[in-house]
């Protein structure tokens, strides 16, 4: 079962919380105004997800977030385990929230995520983290709050969405993907630096072939190509916000061998040199 959730749009996190449970209990039986995400910390829950008289029943543990959303009936089949502990989030259903059938392949648009009823996601943290940002903000009283929990949770969202539009790509992803990103945001954090591939198979202990092959299976791309693509769109939109910064300071900052080199690369991908991008 799959459901779409509105991006960009002001939504209201209702309750944020975690929740332990030394003695077993059910889910409560229930049918809510809200979208309740419940992410397992630890434990074993089974839950059961009703629409048109259907009957779905998933078995969860840690690490699992489960998303039943507003107008469903839900309730659990049977006791969790001892000690079970979860956080939880109920959200406001949107006008733009809606059920978009059994499989992700409904022609979703780009403001809205399309995300499963469960979500293993043991191995990205960015998603735990998201949750536990929620729930400490929802219990702080700033002025800016309602703003920061509606933002929070679209992020939440993208991240869910992202892990599962990787895994549907390849599940080597999965695998991949984590130590990739790390790369990635090394390499974004030192634009002014060119690396070559031994540069950083000898950084993060990895062969250099394997480094080429875990960037193609999330990217599609090798190591280089995917590293020139990066600096050259950083080059482009520089371009528009600096327009005093010359083409050779502009070669510096980005790790190019000098002028030449950037112009070469720069119209080689966009198809026009960078002087009649500003």
């Amino acid at each position: 079962m799959y459901y779409a959730f509105e991006l960009s749009s002001q939504r209201r996190v209702v309750e944020a919380n975690y929740n332990t449970f030394v003695n077993p209990l059910r889910h409560p039986d229930r049918v809510m105004q809200q979208h309740d995400f419940l992410y397992i910390l630890d434990g074993d829950w089974e839950i059961a997800l009703e629409q048109d008289g259907d009957c779905e029943i998933f078995a969860v543990q840690k690490g699992d977030l489960v998303i039943l959303p507003a107008q469903f009936h839900h309730y659990g089949t049977q006791l969790c385990s001892p000690n079970s502990r979860n956080m939880y989030l109920h959200v406001e259903a949107l006008s733009g929230d809606y059920m978009a059938g059994q499989t992700g392949n409904n022609g979703v648009d780009e403001n809205c995520v399309l995300l499963p009823t469960v979500i293993h996601c043991g191995r990205n943290i960015e998603i735990s983290k998201y949750f536990s940002e929620i729930i400490a903000v929802y219990w702080k009283d700033t002025i800016h709050k309602s703003n920061r929990l509606s933002c929070l949770f679209d992020l939440l969202l993208c991240e869910i969405s992202e892990q599962e539009l990787t895994a549907a790509v390849n599940v080597q992803n999965v695998e991949c993907a984590g130590f990739v990103n790390e790369i990635a945001q090394f390499l974004q954090s030192n634009p002014e630096m060119f690396f070559s591939v031994s540069d950083i198979a000898h950084k993060f202990c990895i062969s250099g072939k394997t480094l080429n092959k875990r960037f193609k299976i999330v990217y599609n791309e090798t190591f280089y190509a995917w590293q020139m693509g990066q600096k050259l769109d950083m080059v482009y939109q520089a371009l528009h916000n600096n327009a005093d910064i010359t083409l050779k300071e502009m070669a510096v900052n980005f790790g190019f061998y000098d002028e030449f080199h950037l112009s070469r690369a720069f119209k080689k991908k966009f198809g026009v040199a960078p002087k009649y991008v500003r």
